[in-house]
């Protein structure tokens, strides 16, 4: 769904080198400009973007990406209320790959995002094999570490908030580890019969601390409970903060911790019955499971996602070719 209340502005170039020479067969090297300012004319999202690609004359190649992005205005961040900032950031994003047209070929994908608000980063390795031309399999896991410094939790009704418009904005510092993969098999056995499978499992776990109300439209500057007069307590029997703001009313949240664990697949077989004519049977399993436990534990996650409940749906799609 495209966003609203935004105007876009942005520049691309990019240069190609398309004839081989002694160490490359294709070079591609490009920039861009980009500028989104919403309709009150603060500027949104800003920055300046590098990507290129080379492949060498062995077919190995390589990918990567540069961006900077300089201090822009939120009006996401506190989800419908006042805008916030949010200060300057970049990003490097390298990409490798073997030989694509070899039975077996490995790639890999460092990533990285860092600012003062944000330090993100993933390593995504992945291998495909082809065994022969009429079967492929993959497999692709990713890891991620994501560390946000104003993730929202939760907003809050207090009219002596006065510099918020009587609404506290609380955040916390969340530091979230996400382990996942994607795995793929290809079978084709005739031309008319041919089989795929989907398997994606996901375990992810999020851990808030220092949490933390926004002071002030238009900064990034917080009011850390626990200091200057406010108090914040853990309860354990109710899972939940109880928070005292300094000279405010006392609310409270439920623990914003988790663990959540996923997986989906899916498999289909096609079958040409006649000339034209296709019958898909089609199965999707889909289970997840989720707990307010912020520690990132594989072993229990694996345990919670075998245990969870499954969905699954059954399907049977049929065409069929009238020669009109």
């Amino acid at each position: 769904m495209s966003r609203a209340d935004i105007i876009n502005g942005h520049i691309v170039m990019s240069y190609r080198w398309t004839e081989p020479r002694s160490f490359y067969r294709y070079i591609e090297l490009g920039g861009a400009a980009f500028r989104n300012y919403d309709f009150g004319g603060d500027i949104i999202w800003d920055g300046l973007f590098h990507f290129g690609y080379i492949e060498f004359p062995n077919f190995y190649s390589i990918n990567w990406n540069l961006a900077y992005n300089p201090q822009t205005v939120s009006i996401r961040r506190t989800r419908g209320g006042p805008a916030t900032i949010s200060p300057p950031a970049y990003q490097v994003d390298f990409s490798p790959a073997t030989d694509r047209t070899k039975s077996v070929v490995f790639n890999f994908e460092w990533f990285t995002y860092q600012g003062d608000w944000t330090r993100d980063w993933y390593v995504a390795p992945g291998v495909e094999w082809r065994p022969s031309t009429n079967v492929s399999f993959s497999f692709s896991p990713l890891f991620e570490h994501d560390f946000e410094n104003s993730q929202y939790v939760g907003t809050f009704q207090d009219p002596a908030a006065s510099y918020t418009f009587g609404k506290r904005y609380v955040f916390g510092e969340m530091g979230q580890s996400t382990l996942s993969a994607g795995i793929r098999l290809n079978w084709t056995f005739t031309p008319k019969l041919s089989l795929q499978l989907y398997v994606q499992p996901l375990i992810s776990a999020a851990a808030f601390r220092n949490i933390k109300e926004l002071a002030r439209p238009h900064t990034y500057d917080f009011n850390r409970y626990g200091e200057n007069g406010s108090t914040i307590a853990f309860v354990d029997s109710a899972n939940a903060y109880f928070v005292t703001p300094s000279g405010g009313s006392t609310f409270s949240f439920s623990n914003p911790d988790f663990n959540l664990r996923s997986l989906r697949g899916n498999a289909v077989l096609r079958w040409e019955y006649l000339p034209g004519s296709t019958a898909y049977f089609v199965w999707t399993q889909s289970r997840s499971d989720v707990d307010a436990t912020g520690e990132f534990q594989f072993d229990r996650s694996l345990r919670g996602l075998l245990d969870a409940i499954p969905d699954n749906i059954f399907m049977i799609k049929l065409s069929y070719w009238w020669n009109m």
